[in-house]
């Protein structure tokens, strides 16, 4: 028997239902114990260029992660779509980290463009994921072109709250998988 999966505009809707239940004090909570399990990672400590987003209200919170890296001495790539290129990487100063929490990206004017192969380690958003890996994002297929051309060796984790799994999710022959999800409930590896 096939079982039929939403679609992934239905599935995206569904998710942001779950995610308007979330009061904003769990919203916090979940991300200080999800920052809590990134930054006790080897994998982190390891890292010299990290690459992050800074994340929307919906998002597990990023800004402590971000601020984390600077105050470890860090070089922290944050993504900016370009028309022609698709997604590019910018080192940006703390000097010049908004406060806004609506969709931002860095600009070149005031950053130096980070090469996708000198990234260490990707800390990724998504809609949803599964536990076998599978990630839903926003759309456009950005981040899974983008990690595509990573360095070999570089690590992968998606950032989401637990309320953001899914058993299924529909895959196209471009999607990538996650090898590592990190909710509030700790890193979990799942190649």
């Amino acid at each position: 028997m096939v079982m039929s999966v939403p679609s992934k505009a239905i599935l995206r809707e569904e998710i942001r239902g779950r995610l308007l239940h979330m009061s904003e004090r769990t919203r916090a909570e979940a991300s200080q114990q999800l920052e809590k399990h990134i930054l006790a990672r080897v994998e982190w400590q390891e890292a010299g260029v990290v690459a992050l987003f800074l994340s929307l209200t919906d998002e597990p919170q990023t800004r402590g992660i971000l601020r984390a890296a600077w105050a470890a001495g860090k070089r922290v790539a944050l993504p900016k779509i370009d028309i022609r290129e698709g997604l590019t990487w910018w080192q940006m100063s703390s000097a010049h980290l908004p406060e806004s929490s609506s969709l931002w990206e860095p600009s070149p004017e005031k950053s130096e463009r980070i090469a996708v192969t000198e990234i260490d380690g990707f800390l990724v958003p998504g809609r949803a994921f599964t536990g076998t890996g599978a990630r839903l994002g926003r759309g456009g297929g950005h981040y899974d072109r983008a990690l595509g051309q990573r360095k070999r060796g570089s690590w992968v984790a998606g950032l989401f709250f637990a309320a953001q799994e899914l058993e299924h999710l529909p895959q196209e022959p471009h999607d990538i998988k996650l090898p590592v999800v990190v909710t509030e409930n700790g890193w979990r590896d799942v190649r």
